[in-house]
């Protein structure tokens, strides 16, 4: 059953009290703050009776005057409204923010943020991989595993599936595949970032005192190296490992 919402809306954010019209509230239809007050939840009220929403109500004061009016905050508030747009769900309105210089370092922060703990959980997993005494050196290997694949020989002809008559023989499936002397299977990494990451990863080891090289490779049954011949559907297929990786040689 939906509740019944007046009208006008009396609200206490975060200690703070406004009033405004329920129109306004649900003006942006696919926020959170619209869902809050469609009817379909229960919003808390305090001791007077008004709707209580425990977030900043000095950056609320302004994500009403953008819905009311399509008014952006001073160039001073915009990261504190940013972060209260972003989880209200107003993504019009922290679309808008982004633009500003205060938002835009904001974002580019978190960014790189999360490539270092990214670069530092990579790192980890490598020293993880190794053994407790190195003797020499060691090579531990980061791999992708992209499955097995296929390509007509035919560029404009592009199969959807591995043929069964492949999958169905091991013995075609039996390879050298490519690995180090310890291995860690980790998500595939865009191709684009791989090279960057592999470089951060390495000065990550080598702050950390190990001797590092590191190399990038595709396993021995890959389309450029070893694939197999098997003809199917009327077509002759190349079916290959998709396996792919980065080797550190560590001392």
């Amino acid at each position: 059953m939906e509740n019944q919402l007046p009208k006008v809306v009396p609200l206490n954010v975060g200690g703070r009290h406004f009033s405004t019209f329920l129109s306004t509230l649900v003006r942006d239809e696919g926020s959170m703050l619209a869902a809050m007050f469609s009817g379909r939840h229960q919003v808390e009220r305090d001791k007077d009776g008004c709707y209580f929403i425990d977030r900043d109500g000095r950056a609320f004061a302004h994500i009403l005057e953008f819905l009311r009016h399509a008014k952006l905050p001073p160039p001073n508030h915009a990261r504190e409204v940013y972060i209260e747009a972003q989880y209200f769900g107003l993504q019009v309105l922290a679309d808008k923010l982004a633009q500003f210089k205060d938002v835009r370092e904001e974002i580019a922060f978190k960014e790189q943020l999360f490539k270092s703990q990214d670069i530092e959980m990579l790192a980890e997993r490598v020293l993880k991989a190794l053994p407790a005494v190195i003797n020499g050196t060691t090579k531990v290997a980061l791999l992708m595993d992209g499955g097995w694949k296929a390509r007509s020989k035919i560029d404009d002809v592009v199969p959807d599936i591995v043929p069964a008559r492949f999958l169905e023989n091991a013995s075609w499936q039996t390879h050298e595949c490519l690995q180090g002397d310890n291995k860690d299977y980790i998500e595939p990494l865009c191709s684009a970032d791989l090279r960057v990451r592999v470089a951060l990863v390495q000065q990550y080891l080598q702050k950390r005192g190990y001797a590092v090289s590191t190399e990038l490779e595709t396993c021995k049954f890959s389309l450029e190296h070893g694939k197999k011949s098997v003809w199917s559907d009327l077509m002759t297929l190349d079916v290959y490992c998709g396996v792919y990786g980065v080797i550190f040689t560590i001392g």
